[in-house]
């Protein structure tokens, strides 16, 4: 690459040969927060799914036959856990748009129950 020409061209953004070199490497351009926010979406929606099904959310180590819902149900409530005990880093994501999304389908949180809003 020739790093005086694709200088000067940093008003238009990268230049085009910077872009095919990082693609030739299969470089990622979706950030990995991007990434995580479609996962914990596609999630939700395989929750809503389950509601539909069995007519709740209360995902329990029973429901064998999807073992990925049952991790991600528990995921949530440990991040809810740590999130509303004020730990922000090990909350696994979980903040107030999430807490009100899953409230309202009626998540069972474990001890308590955030309902709809």
């Amino acid at each position: 690459i020739n790093y005086k020409a694709c200088n000067k061209q940093r008003s238009k953004g990268m230049c085009k040969d910077r872009i095919n070199q990082l693609e030739s490497i299969g470089f990622n351009w979706v950030s990995e927060h991007a990434s995580k926010q479609h996962t914990w979406d596609e999630m939700f929606e395989e929750l809503k799914v389950f509601k539909a099904k069995y007519g709740h959310v209360d995902v329990s180590t029973r429901d064998a036959d999807n073992p990925k819902i049952v991790q991600w149900v528990n995921n949530q409530r440990q991040g809810y856990r740590n999130y509303k005990a004020g730990n922000r880093q090990k909350s696994m994501g979980m903040r107030e748009e999430r807490i009100h999304k899953l409230g309202s389908i009626d998540f069972n949180w474990g001890n308590e129950t955030v309902s709809k809003k």
